[in-house]
């Protein structure tokens, strides 16, 4: 291992991409795999290690928490570690939500009036999705879209970070060595898996909750120790570590392995809470064979299908859900039995689903990079006419 943190490091990018395609893909198998529940025991298709495995996909959810947490504080420690002060942290918060909002927003509403069709509704529904509160809710919680329960989740890391963020440009404004700026950076990653594993203490040990407590068990809390993780990871890599080829081989193969270990153990009661920071853990040390090196890498990392699709993660993600209960509504899906049939479930309902995420990053999502773009990385109004005015001496 080398750690080059006395020198500046160069910005690069980390091909992740891919891995929001494989774990948008993943899911939506999940949810086509728990669509096909059968019976009047509601039996999963699968039974044995088959079963076991396709439990473990839970896992995928956990890694877009420590890929949110990576990429978000990042920036906000590189630019510390080499002591200046960067973006404000409202601009993290508006950049971000620009970008998910209008999605969220279009399929939350679409989907609810769908589903409500004489008013007013189930208004309490609409009201805690609109304010990502729905988290709160053990009634409301997985309505009107399922999956939306972990964007309101990392709606809350959000603006933990957009708040913590001032704080840390006023400390390293005072800070006098790379050492105080290091820890400066690593509050907020202590903080977030102090809270998590504190909570999940809690949760498991010192009151118990029950299995159908979903307030509870998918609360923000219960995964901060995720965010938390992610978060440390981006300091790690800020900080200049980087791995020579052996130690990355090594990181990625004990990361696997651990994952394939945790999900063969996973135990489904109350102590097995545990397993999502475990995940979370495993995942982090996989990705240092990607993002503690700066490149080049493998080809395939950098493009090709699972890229592409991975840059409509989000829109699979959100869309998938009210997909498959349209199919399924119309009967336009197979019958629910054992066996493999839920593949063929998962394909019918991958396809529309990456068509209309792929409609959507060309006209909502594309709205919302517009409102981005209506602010300059420090947070000014964009001046759109500043090429239309001479420089000033350059009239005769």
């Amino acid at each position: 291992m080398t750690d080059t943190s006395t020198q500046a490091q160069p910005r690069t990018t980390y091909p992740l991409t891919w891995l929001r395609g494989i774990a948008a893909l993943a899911v939506v198998t999940f949810h086509a795999y728990q669509h096909n529940r059968s019976g009047a025991d509601s039996a999963w298709p699968w039974s044995g290690g088959a079963h076991r495995a396709m439990l473990g996909t839970e896992l995928f959810v956990e890694m877009f928490f420590v890929l949110s947490g990576f990429v978000l504080w990042l920036p906000v420690a590189r630019t510390a570690l080499d002591g200046r002060v960067g973006r404000p942290g409202w601009v993290l918060l508006f950049r971000r939500m620009s970008r998910l909002l209008p999605l969220y927003y279009a399929v939350v509403l679409v989907v609810w009036a769908w589903t409500n069709p004489d008013l007013p509704g189930h208004w309490q529904d609409l009201l805690l999705h609109l304010t990502f509160t729905h988290v709160y809710s053990d009634e409301f919680i997985f309505w009107t879209d399922g999956p939306a329960w972990s964007l309101a989740v990392e709606f809350h890391f959000y603006v933990a970070m957009a708040l913590s963020v001032p704080l840390v440009h006023a400390a390293v404004r005072r800070a006098h060595s790379r050492r105080a700026r290091l820890a400066i950076v690593s509050v907020l990653p202590a903080i977030l898996l102090a809270a998590g594993l504190t909570f999940l203490a809690w949760e498991t040990v010192w009151s118990p909750t029950q299995l159908d407590n979903w307030s509870v068990l998918f609360s923000p809390l219960s995964r901060a120790a995720d965010f938390g993780i992610g978060t440390a990871l981006a300091v790690v890599a800020a900080a200049g570590v980087r791995l020579g080829r052996r130690a990355r081989i090594a990181g990625g193969v004990i990361g696997l392995t651990a994952l394939g270990a945790l999900v063969a153990t996973r135990p489904f009661v109350l102590v097995g809470e545990w397993w999502h920071p475990a995940y979370a853990l495993a995942i982090a040390v996989a990705l240092t064979a990607i993002v503690l090196h700066d490149g080049p890498w493998p080809r395939v990392l950098e493009g090709g299908t699972l890229a592409w699709i991975g840059g409509l993660g989000y829109g699979i993600y959100l869309i998938h859900e009210p997909v498959m209960r349209v199919l399924g509504d119309s009967g336009l899906l197979p019958g629910a039995r054992p066996g493999t049939g839920f593949l063929v479930t998962a394909v019918i309902v991958a396809v529309p689903s990456i068509l209309l995420a792929w409609l959507s990053s060309r006209t909502v999502e594309a709205a919302g990079a517009r409102i981005t773009a209506t602010i300059d990385r420090d947070g000014r109004p964009r001046d759109y006419y500043a090429h239309l005015r001479e420089p000033a001496g350059s009239r005769a």
